[in-house]
């Protein structure tokens, strides 16, 4: 699944916000754009108080899994609540119920900041549906300020098996359908009108539609004239190639004198709009390495991806290195989008399970862990472990945070994300349709950062 970087915050030397996969600064002002729907105001509830950080001693200690609640086995010093559950209606902080049940098969997320009061969304595809069932969609969970759940609705209807997507840094989400002929669409976290489907040019150009997966960005530069944004979209397939589409450069341009880049990824007024695949040839004796090159033919681009990396599922972009997925070999890529390099590593013993450079070239030399979900990991003191949320740091020692006690909980984990002052870990297990908040009993934010390889 696909959610994003969730570190936003620059004074902590995390990631900068329309720069990276990440989302806005809590000490940025609200990016305000003309989009073709509105939000509604019964989620921006008045600010609550909140409280101060404590100054007690710290009682997380992950990888250490000592507590079991909720059908969860946890590190030390977490506690686990479950919020939301396939098929039932939500229960609010007020006590009252929502109108709508909760989607079933929730699958890839992301966390929005809100524009007013400090609350912030949890959006959450459903992977129901089939080729010819448009029982899908996406639904979003709202919170305010100390993180108590005030609403929820769908978002998105009328769609099929929605199974990832990614964030725009306009904040916006997009999400994939992993079906025959799917396609991309872009939706509001407080969409009013989720009948309406707002297709985007992503995985159509130059072909009908695709099983895809998972979104990511890079936009480094956004005031460089000459650095043109790019998105990445992942198709779970045999031969599944890995697209970059680059938008109009008229789109672009207006976009960024206006504001609004709700048409972004819809129009194509001066032709510009490209789409490329990914070809990688490895180096002569060397499989686990090489150079990339794009092109514009699909026939090359599929032919490479059925030779190299079949499946790719998670992606995510961060400094100009692109990390992938892909389940079929259970192989991860990492490609230098800039010196047109990469890597490969096997993830059955889990992601970066040989790569700590990798680890410290994500979350800096202060010592933090990467959060990612997972079917295990192995390495330090939680050995080799099931599906639910894992980390590393950056000598490589693996942890596992938290998982699925005794199997009583059957299937895969997906839509980890943080909220904006990280205090929540959200998290779904997709068999049994619940989500999860986790958080720390010493009252303390998660420190570290996330990737999306899912």
């Amino acid at each position: 699944a696909v959610p994003g970087c969730l570190s936003g915050n620059s004074n902590l030397n995390q990631d900068v916000s329309g720069k990276d996969y990440c989302y806005q600064d809590s000490t940025s002002p609200p990016t305000t754009s003309s989009q073709p729907t509105q939000s509604p105001t019964e989620t921006c509830a008045p600010t609550p108080v909140v409280s101060a950080m404590p100054t007690g001693p710290a009682t997380y200690i992950p990888g250490e899994n000592t507590v079991n609640i909720e059908g969860l086995r946890l590190s030390t010093g977490l506690q686990a609540e479950v919020i939301a559950t396939a098929n039932q209606q939500v229960l609010l902080k007020d006590g009252q119920l929502s109108a709508e049940t909760f989607h079933g098969k929730p699958d890839g997320a992301a966390v929005f900041a809100d524009e007013c009061g400090g609350g912030w969304t949890y959006v959450s595809n459903s992977e129901k549906g089939d080729s010819s069932k448009y029982t899908g969609g996406v639904g979003a969970l709202y919170f305010n300020a100390r993180n108590e759940v005030i609403g929820y609705k769908m978002i998105q209807k009328k769609t099929r098996r929605n199974c990832s997507g990614g964030r725009t840094w306009w904040a916006t989400w997009l999400t994939c359908e992993e079906v025959s002929g799917g396609g991309v669409y872009e939706v509001e976290p407080k969409n009013n009108n989720p009948s309406i489907k707002r297709k985007t040019l992503l995985g159509q150009n130059g072909r009908n539609g695709g099983a895809y997966e998972g979104v990511a960005y890079d936009n480094r530069f956004p005031d460089d004239v000459n650095f043109r944004p790019k998105f990445f979209l992942t198709e779970d397939a045999p031969k599944g190639p890995l697209e970059r589409f680059q938008p109009s450069l008229q789109a672009l341009a207006d976009a960024k004198a206006s504001g609004d880049y709700s048409n972004l990824l819809h129009i194509d007024p001066d032709g510009t709009a490209q789409t490329d695949y990914l070809v990688i040839t490895p180096d002569t004796g060397i499989n686990t390495q090489g150079t990339f090159i794009w092109t514009a033919s699909l026939r090359d681009g599929r032919r490479n991806a059925r030779a190299y990396f079949r499946n790719c599922e998670g992606i995510d972009v961060r400094n100009g290195m692109l990390y992938m997925t892909c389940k079929v070999d259970k192989l991860l890529f990492i490609l230098d989008l800039d010196a047109m390099t990469y890597t490969q590593s096997s993830t059955i013993k889990g992601a970066f399970n040989d790569q700590p450079d990798q680890i410290a070239s994500i979350t800096g030399v202060n010592g933090d862990i990467l959060y990612f979900c997972e079917d295990g990991i192995k390495g330090g003191e939680s050995g080799r472990s099931g599906s639910g949320v894992h980390a590393r740091d950056a000598t490589g020692q693996g942890y596992t945070i938290l998982q699925d006690e005794s199997e009583k909980i059957k299937g895969e984990t997906t839509g980890l994300a943080f909220s904006p002052d990280r205090k929540l870990m959200i998290v779904a297990y997709q068999h049994e349709g619940r989500i999860y908040k986790i958080w720390r009993e010493d009252g303390r934010p998660f420190g570290g950062q996330m990737l999306d390889i899912r």
